[in-house]
């Protein structure tokens, strides 16, 4: 018994979902074909009118059967296309088949009403036709109304993701201006509180009392010449020595003066006595005459690597660290020093830091919270830093969480928060470089200068004639900021050297050619004011932004500059802790200013000759990547980024693309973006090279030398470049002075 036309086209419809659920799409899917037909019915009709060779399939397996069946069963599998898709379309329908029965046949009975059943039979297709012409011009008109419907959605869509994004770009800015807002509130606040210990340590504090009773008689001193020379040694510099009495002039202030003649005391006396307290003798050095204690040093981070810089230094049972830094290519929770766990093991004396730089001092908060009465020893710059690297680092951490952490992971926890962050700052004890500082009987330390940056300082840990000599980050060179590392006596002789070798490579920088690079290229692109363009330099917020900002104010004078980022508050402190100094740091006035808060969107607009100097140095986040969205389409423009680029980091990848010479399309922050702008890379090092880290070994002159910081492979090589020069090299590990 042949089949009815709703039959025949169930089959065909269950054929056509054996098909579709063989193609990749439901690869693997265990999906019950009868189930899929019913559910998809309308789709794989459509899907019949839409495929040839699946008509052409079908029509060859019911080839017997569409003889005797409904004609839009009949058109369904046609070689016409439209008759096809119209028939597709009459046959969503379930109803439109089931009236008839195979096709219309005469009666078998004569006369006329089997003529009217033939002529109707006749004229059905033509009504049928008329019906479905109808029907496929209501189905085309929805059809072009949920095209033009879906059209204007998508219009909406795109709006929608470009104001999101726009929105999100914005609430970065803000973010970024509030954090460096609260890191600048915080370091007000660290000061502030600095400012009233002072103040209360000056009440009860007899020499002050009599410092300024001497100012109160003695006139005011005559103004000393600056020194200009950064290069100059300062061992050769010779002290102004204050040689004036009271007889060279009256008693400056007059209630003081008064108060002499009423008792009858002679300025030169009171002076005399003021004096003796100013100036008490020299204390006779201590020598220890306990047990004898061996002096060793562990390090426990930043040895072979770059990064969370830890030294242990231990003298009999005093332990003291020489930094704590975190390493940026962590999660938060694991960016400490590597095996801190050893310090956190016993007692800790005293924790001295460098300099400032996170990866030396960014972990400190976190050891106070477990060791809250240990001093935190520095120089007055580096003390001046620290809480606003540190506060700054707390904003990150928020961000950061998800960083390097799995999907199936919690965010990770920061290692501190602004509670930490006040405690450490209470801790901060300033230490002028050549101040001796006793940590324990017997043991003491002594900062000198480091070069680097502001503040920068090496340490000699000394227990009796023992000494090891740590010099954290050095540069031999003068740079505009800072002078260069001058080695001092208490250095000379040390039985170990730990020196940084971030650098010690065999390829020896030429630092004046890179600044010279540099200014050309900047002035290549700024050009005249008429038609000149805009460079922006990603760098480092302490240390290498200021360099850059300096050079840009002594070499170009006429290119306006703007600093914006963490780096604006940096350099502020920069000229705070120089100011009244032999070198006192002009870095803003003229063409150099700060991007103010809530200025950044007005500038980008407006600013269309100069130079940017801005954090972030990797371009991973800050206003950097702002404004590298604006600069890096332009083909008037530069980007040059001023120091060394992580290989996970987009200005990594911004270089290999100018390497490579080509013109593509980079993405930033999720924003495609085209590069037409100018992409270099200069250095300027702060960092010692192989031939200034070969000085400044040879001039100290240790027993023994031990490199940290530094690239394994590179320092392997170094090594073996100072052992066939004589050099005693100690490996990289636990050491302990023997003999």
């Amino acid at each position: 018994m042949s089949r009815t036309a709703p039959q025949l086209l169930e089959a065909i419809v269950l054929d056509a979902a054996h098909a579709a659920l063989k193609s990749p799409v439901y690869a693997g899917q265990q999906i019950e074909p009868r189930a899929f037909a019913q559910v998809n019915r309308d789709s794989l009709l459509e899907l019949v009118a839409r495929v040839p060779t699946l008509r052409a399939q079908l029509a060859q397996t019911y080839r017997n059967e569409l003889s005797e069946t409904h004609p839009h069963v009949v058109a369904l599998l046609s070689d016409s296309a439209t008759d096809s898709a119209a028939a597709a379309a009459v046959l969503r329908d379930p109803r439109a088949i089931r009236s008839r029965r195979g096709r219309s046949r005469p009666s078998a009975k004569a006369g006329s009403n089997g003529e009217q059943s033939a002529v109707a039979d006749e004229r059905s297709p033509a009504i049928l036709d008329s019906a479905t012409a109808r029907r496929l011009e209501r189905y085309e008109r929805r059809l072009t109304e949920i095209r033009t419907a879906r059209d204007r959605a998508r219009v909406q869509r795109d709006y929608a993701r470009a104001e999101t994004d726009q929105l999100r770009r914005e609430l970065e800015t803000a973010r970024e201006d509030r954090d460096e807002s609260l890191a600048v509130i915080e370091g007000l606040r660290a000061k502030l509180a600095a400012e009233r210990a002072h103040v209360a340590e000056l009440a009860t504090d007899v020499l002050a009392a009599a410092a300024v009773l001497k100012a109160a008689i003695l006139p005011p001193p005559t103004e000393l010449p600056v020194v200009e020379d950064i290069d100059v040694d300062p061992r050769e510099r010779e002290a102004a020595v204050d040689t004036r009495t009271s007889e060279e002039a009256p008693v400056a202030d007059p209630i003081v003066a008064a108060a002499l003649t009423r008792a009858d005391v002679s300025p030169d006396v009171l002076l005399s006595v003021l004096n003796a307290l100013l100036e008490p003798p020299a204390p006779v050095e201590s020598v220890w005459v306990g047990e004898p204690r061996e002096i060793a040093l562990t390090p426990l981070g930043g040895g072979t690597d770059i990064g969370d810089s830890c030294m242990l230094v231990t003298v009999g049972d005093v332990r003291i660290l020489i930094d704590a830094g975190m390493h940026a290519n962590k999660r938060i929770d694991q960016a400490g020093p590597e095996h801190i766990d050893v310090a956190l093991a016993g007692p800790i004396a005293a924790i001295v830091i460098t300099h400032a730089h996170n990866d030396h001092a960014g972990y400190v908060p976190a050891l106070i919270a477990n060791y809250p009465t240990v001093p935190v020893i520095c120089t007055p710059e580096t003390a001046a830093i620290l809480p606003t690297m540190w506060s700054d680092s707390v904003r990150v951490f928020d961000r950061t969480r998800g960083s390097h952490v799995g999907s199936d992971e919690s965010l990770a926890e920061p290692p501190y928060g602004d509670a930490q962050v006040y405690a450490a700052q209470r801790r901060i004890r300033e230490v002028q470089c050549g101040r001796v500082v006793e940590i324990a009987a017997g043991v003491t330390v002594a900062l000198f200068p480091a070069g680097h940056i502001l503040g920068a300082a090496g340490v000699v840990v000394s227990a009796g004639q023992n000494r090891v000599t740590v010099t954290g980050d050095v540069s031999d060179l003068a740079q505009i900021s800072v002078p260069g590392l001058v080695v001092p006596d208490v250095a000379r002789g040390s039985d170990l050297l730990v020196i940084e070798s971030t650098y010690c490579g065999p390829q020896s920088s030429n630092r004046e050619a890179e600044v010279e690079r540099f200014v050309r290229i900047v002035s290549e692109t700024v050009g005249d004011p008429a038609n000149g363009g805009r460079v922006l330099v990603p760098a480092f917020a302490l240390g290498r932004a200021q360099e850059v900002a300096l050079t840009l104010r002594h070499r170009l004078p006429d290119v306006p500059v703007l600093i914006d980022g963490m780096a604006k508050d940096i350099a502020k402190i920069y000229e705070e802790q120089t100011a009244g100094t032999a070198r006192p740091l002009k870095i803003y006035g003229e063409q150099v200013s700060a991007v103010q808060p809530g200025e950044r969107d007005q500038l980008l607009r407006a600013f269309r000759r100069g130079v940017v100097v801005t954090t972030s140095g990797m371009l991973t986040a800050g206003p950097a990547v702002t404004w590298a969205r604006s600069i890096l389409p332009d083909p008037e423009a530069a980007l040059l980024l001023a120091g060394y680029q992580d290989e996970e980091s987009p200005g990594f990848e911004l270089l290999e693309l100018a390497k490579a010479n080509r013109r593509a399309m980079f993405v930033l922050d999720r924003e495609e973006l085209a590069v037409n702008a100018r992409v270099a890379k200069f250095g300027l090092s702060a960092h010692a090279d192989r031939r200034g880290l070969s000085s400044i070994i040879t001039e100290v002159g240790a027993r023994e030398v031990m490199l940290v910081h530094g690239v394994a492979s590179k320092q392997r090589d170094f090594a073996d470049n100072l052992t066939r020069r004589g050099f005693h090299v100690a490996p990289t590990r636990h050491w302990q002075l023997t003999g």
